[in-house]
């Protein structure tokens, strides 16, 4: 083999130059920060992340503390910025989770690239040997051939030749390698550039679309804001109209009691006048009896008078025929009977007149009160259903009531309880206070900052006080309440 190396110089040397080559392009295109320290440990991949200085600044807006401003508003404010912090947050990490990716892709690429390169530069260097094989297959050849001194001569120039093309060959092949070789590093900088583009882009489309999800959050907002607002006016007004309609309940239930008194004042003066007509009626009833009864008295004087008158002329005329004077006195008796008959049948037909009239006048006064009794008992159905709707409209208000202020109570303990959460995570106690005691009050802001100073109501100790005001200080902004109708003095105990 070393004969064959002696005789064939120039396919040694350019076999010895393209595994160098090719040994040269391996090491170069490797990436050795992908060799792991262990079989476990993973291999750490080149990420293009993006700085923080890069991302647009987030001006959130400051919150002010208004008149029309509620807390209701301000806690979904709250909410909403913090679940677009969030919402932020996932799309950075989304994006450097895409950009990791993309450059995970672009990297396998750039090694499919490099495996592709290094296949074809093996297929050349493989091309290349077979060439020399077959050189030296030829110069063999040709050595076996050169018997004589014309063909050790032609061998000679032939090799000559040879060797010259095969420098001129392999320089051509290492100036095409270098080319190469730049060419690749020149496509590997490409490829980083058109990365690092990319990701700018994708960065500034980020701070773009941020941007604007924070216009339209900023929008939303204020939409939402007008709509409260807007519900606030339209319940007010509802509240004024219900109102209006309880005050005009009230005034038609006062026009209907007005009108009741009348009509029972009417009903009384048409009583009265019933009363008045049935007196005066019973008067000249009463009037018509003595008339009656003084006729009847006259009448029987008169016959009184006549029956003398005729005792009289019967006695002058005893001599007359007594038959004539028993016929009268028979006839006399029989009229006396009659008028007597006729006189007890006017009584008893006027005492039945009597009892009629009195039937119909307590008839009248049965009908009288059965009506009044009836109008007092619809009116008092009414007073009472009135009293019932107002007993149950109070009961109801009583029980929002209860509601609400059971509801506040919870909001404003959970609320005091998340307070003194936060608080006590930013608290550093002196040291040696512990057991010690501190009972405060203090007002909080609808924007989660305490308002005036820090009343102790407890506090022996002034170290523990100060830690105590520097923890409230540190800890803000505190959590908003919850509800814009909780009282925002508070009584927290620190220990």
């Amino acid at each position: 083999m070393m004969n064959a190396l002696i005789r064939h110089p120039v396919a040694f040397f350019l076999a010895v130059l393209l595994h160098v080559l090719v040994a040269l392009l391996f090491v170069v295109s490797f990436d050795w920060h992908q060799i792991g320290a262990s079989s476990n440990e993973k291999t750490p991949v080149n990420v293009l992340f993006i700085q923080p200085e890069s991302l647009p600044a987030v001006v959130e807006p400051v919150e002010q503390s208004t008149d029309t401003e509620t807390p209701v508003e301000a806690a979904e404010q709250g909410i909403a910025a913090e679940a677009e912090s969030k919402q932020r947050a996932e799309e950075v990490q989304a994006a450097a989770e895409r950009a990791e990716a993309e450059a995970q892709q672009e990297q396998e690429q750039a090694e499919q690239a490099a495996e592709a390169l290094k296949q074809e530069q093996a297929e050349k260097a493989e091309a290349a040997e077979q060439e020399a094989a077959q050189a030296r297959q030829e110069q063999e050849q040709a050595a076996q051939a050169a018997e004589a001194k014309r063909q050790e001569q032609i061998e000679k120039a032939a090799a000559a030749k040879a060797l010259v093309e095969a420098k001129q060959k392999a320089e051509a092949e290492q100036q095409r390698l270098a080319e190469q070789r730049a060419e690749a590093a020149a496509e590997a900088r490409r490829q980083q550039e058109l990365v690092a583009a990319k990701a700018r882009a994708e960065a500034i489309k980020k701070r773009e679309e941020e941007a604007a999800a924070a216009k339209l959050a900023q929008e939303k907002a204020e939409a939402k804001r007008q709509a409260e607002a807007a519900r606030a006016k339209k319940q007010r007004e509802e509240q004024a109209r219900i109102a209006e309609q309880k005050a005009a309940e009230a005034r038609r239930i006062a026009e209907e009691e007005r009108k009741q008194a009348e009509a029972e004042r009417a009903r009384q003066q048409r009583a009265a006048e019933l009363e008045r007509q049935r007196l005066e009626k019973e008067k000249a009833d009463q009037a018509l009896i003595a008339k009656r009864r003084a006729e009847f008295e006259a009448k029987k004087a008169e016959e009184a008078r006549q029956k003398q008158e005729a005792e009289r002329r019967a006695k002058a005329e005893q001599a007359r025929q007594l038959a004539e004077k028993k016929r009268q006195q028979e006839e006399a008796k029989r009229a006396a009977e009659a008028r007597k008959a006729q006189a007890l049948a006017e009584k008893r037909r006027q005492e039945a007149e009597a009892k009629r009239a009195e039937a119909a006048l307590k008839q009248a006064e049965a009908n009288r009160v059965a009506k009044a009794e009836a109008e007092r008992k619809r009116v008092e159905a009414v007073r009472r259903q009135a009293e019932e709707r107002r007993r149950a409209e109070a009961a109801a208000r009583q029980q929002q009531e209860q509601a609400q202020a059971q509801a506040r109570r919870v909001a404003a303990s959970q609320w005091g309880s998340q307070i003194e959460q936060h608080v006590k995570r930013n608290w550093n106690p002196p040291p040696g206070s512990r057991g010690q005691q501190a009972k405060i009050r203090v007002e909080i802001s609808y924007s989660g900052f305490v308002k005036g100073r820090i009343q102790f109501i407890q506090c022996s100790d002034p170290g523990f006080c100060a830690s105590i005001e520097d923890a409230f200080r540190r800890a803000e902004p505190l959590p908003a309440p919850s509800r814009n109708d909780l009282d925002r003095t508070l009584l927290i105990t620190m220990d």
